[in-house]
């Protein structure tokens, strides 16, 4: 998920090394003569594990539900030769693959399709920003950018899926669309493989962390259209500095452990302790993790890859409403 300048443009998306950012941001927007939408039909959704809660919406083709099922398998089965005081183990409680589960689990609740009109899926309707043309979407996070549109509104705001409206009242309501390049990365028709796509799932679900929490001065400053100023809500990312190979994009990590800092963890971890893996797997995961650490700051970076950074705190406290 992409940061914006103000509380009206959360863009969110995630891109691997030779991809710039995606600018698109959302807004939700009134609707003075009937601001409340009917509850549509949205179609039956499909659980995507049978040990997960995350549901797999209608709007989702055959081969995007095909491409998540595998994702989630991949996931299941990996092992990694990890230290129990690393970061890895330290993030995700285990050396295997159920505590990359667990993470995504606690995360993300609901998968939509690329095609899918946002603003018929939420009570208030929603204005999505166009790609900027500048970077293929793969996924994004949603879920988080309308939950601070809750806090800053007040007001309640519901997702509607599986005939059923879902209230946005906390960041980890988790409501990820798929991009068209999850499945088809580039005009050949080539897709990703499944760390490239795993990387990404990773990398959303740490948006949905409200980590240390909202303060009052936030809300106010939400509710003023800026951003708050706790940027480990939502892990919002920054400008990138110059000389960076994403300069002057919102395509940077604001503050440690961000959602780009996971996605190096995961990759990272990958590329070195996973056992079984292929060649080609292990060579994507080097390039992920590279392409991640070059979000974050370099003293940053310095210290994730000497160990001697903080753990990352994997909390989530959002403010009630």
């Amino acid at each position: 998920m992409l940061s914006c300048p103000n509380i009206k443009r959360f863009a969110c998306t995630f891109s691997l090394l030779f991809l710039a950012g995606n600018l698109g941001c959302k807004r939700i927007v009134d609707k003075v003569a009937a601001p409340q939408l009917p509850p549509p039909q949205t179609g039956q959704a499909e659980q995507l594990n049978p040990t997960l809660n995350i549901s797999m919406d209608a709007s989702l083709s055959a081969k995007e539900r095909e491409f998540l099922k595998e994702d989630f398998r991949f996931l299941q089965g990996l092992r990694f030769d990890s230290k129990i005081e690393g970061y890895f183990v330290k993030a995700f409680s285990t050396s295997d693959g159920s505590g990359l589960m667990k993470y995504l689990d606690d995360r993300i609740g609901h998968i939509i399709g690329p095609d899918t009109t946002v603003d018929s899926r939420f009570s208030y309707t929603a204005d999505t920003g166009s790609d900027s043309g500048k970077a293929v979407t793969i996924a994004t996070n949603i879920g988080t950018a309308v939950w601070l549109e809750t806090v800053a509104q007040r007001r309640n705001i519901s997702f509607f899926t599986n005939n059923t409206a879902i209230p946005v009242n906390d960041p980890r309501v988790g409501i990820i669309k798929l991009g068209k390049a999850y499945t088809v990365f580039d005009d050949s028709g080539r897709s990703l493989n499944t760390v490239a796509r795993t990387s990404v799932l990773i990398h959303e679900a740490r948006h949905s962390d409200c980590t240390g929490g909202l303060t009052d001065r936030d809300v106010t400053f939400l509710a003023t259209g800026q951003l708050p100023e706790n940027r480990s809500c939502g892990h919002l990312h920054v400008i990138c500095p110059s000389g960076n190979d994403y300069e002057g994009l919102p395509a940077c990590d604001g503050k440690v452990w961000g959602a780009y800092a996971m996605g190096w963890l995961f990759a990272n971890e990958l590329s070195q302790k996973c056992q079984g893996c292929s060649e080609s797997m292990l060579q994507t995961a080097m390039i992920v993790a590279m392409d991640s650490l070059s979000r974050l700051d370099k003293e940053t970076a310095r210290a994730m890859k000497a160990g001697v950074l903080e753990y990352p705190d994997m909390s989530s406290n959002p403010p009630k409403q």
